[in-house]
C-alpha cells in the first residue's frame, strides 16, 4: 500500500481549521486542559495527578473540564473531536474506484496527520510510551473513532451499522491503528508513524500472513 495521506484538494478545509470564533474558543480550552494535564503527568506520573489538579493548572472549572473529556486518561486521546465527526463523511468521500480497506487505511492516515498537528502530540506519545499500562485506557476512549468508521462502511456500502462486516471492519482498523501507535512507540523516536500504519494495513491486506 502507498502512502495514507494525499493533498488536500482545493476547497478542502481540514476538520481543525473548521467553524468559527466559538468552535476556536472550544478547540482552546480542550488544548489548554490537555497541555496542563501532559505537563503533571510526566512530572509527577499520571497515577498521582487528579482532574482537580488539572483544571487547577489550566485555571478552569471540573466542570468545564467533563465538557471536553470523560476521564483524566482521555486526555491523552489525539484525535479531537471534530476530526472524528468528519471520518463518515470522509470515508463516504472517497473515490469510488478505491478499495474500502484503502479507503479506511487512507483516512485513518488523516486522523494522525491531524493529530500530529496538536501542540501536546509528542508529549501525549511520551507519556504513553512512559506508561504503557494506559493504553488500553485510552484505547476503550477511541469507541467513538470507530463508531464514525462505522457509520462511513456503512454508509459507503448500502449496510447497516450493526452489521457484523461494518462492526467488524471497524474494530480492527481502529486495532490495527492503536497497534501501528504500539511499534512507533518502540521503535527509534524519529521513526515515520505512518510506515508502521501503512504496514500494519499492508499485513491486514495479505491475510495477516507472517513478516
Amino acid at each position: 500500500m502507498s502512502r495514507t495521506t494525499m493533498p488536500r484538494a482545493s476547497g478542502d478545509v481540514p476538520p481543525r481549521e473548521q467553524g468559527g470564533l466559538r468552535e476556536r474558543k472550544k478547540r482552546a480550552t480542550r488544548q489548554a486542559l490537555q497541555q496542563a494535564a501532559v505537563r503533571l503527568f510526566r512530572e509527577h506520573g499520571p497515577v498521582s495527578v487528579t482532574v482537580e489538579d488539572i483544571c487547577a493548572a489550566a485555571d478552569v472549572s471540573a466542570r468545564t473540564f467533563f465538557n471536553y473529556f470523560a476521564s483524566k486518561e482521555e486526555v491523552l486521546v489525539p484525535w479531537d473531536p471534530p476530526t472524528v465527526a468528519s471520518t463518515a463523511r470522509r470515508i463516504v468521500d472517497g473515490p469510488a474506484a478505491e478499495s474500502l480497506l484503502s479507503v479506511v487505511h487512507r483516512v485513518l492516515g488523516e486522523t494522525i496527520d491531524t493529530a500530529m498537528a496538536a501542540p501536546t502530540w509528542r508529549d501525549q506519545a511520551v507519556v504513553l510510551r512512559d506508561h504503557p499500562e494506559l493504553v488500553s485506557r485510552v484505547a476503550l476512549a477511541s469507541w467513538d473513532l470507530e463508531q464514525a468508521l462505522a457509520d462511513g462502511v456503512a454508509r459507503r456500502t448500502g449496510g447497516e451499522q450493526e452489521d457484523p462486516y461494518v462492526r467488524q471492519l471497524a474494530a480492527t482498523a481502529v486495532t490495527t491503528l492503536r497497534v501501528a501507535i504500539q511499534c512507533w512507540h518502540r521503535a527509534d523516536p524519529d521513526s515515520d508513524l505512518h510506515d508502521h500504519l501503512d504496514s500494519a494495513f499492508t499485513r491486514l491486506a495479505d491475510g495477516l500472513r507472517p513478516d
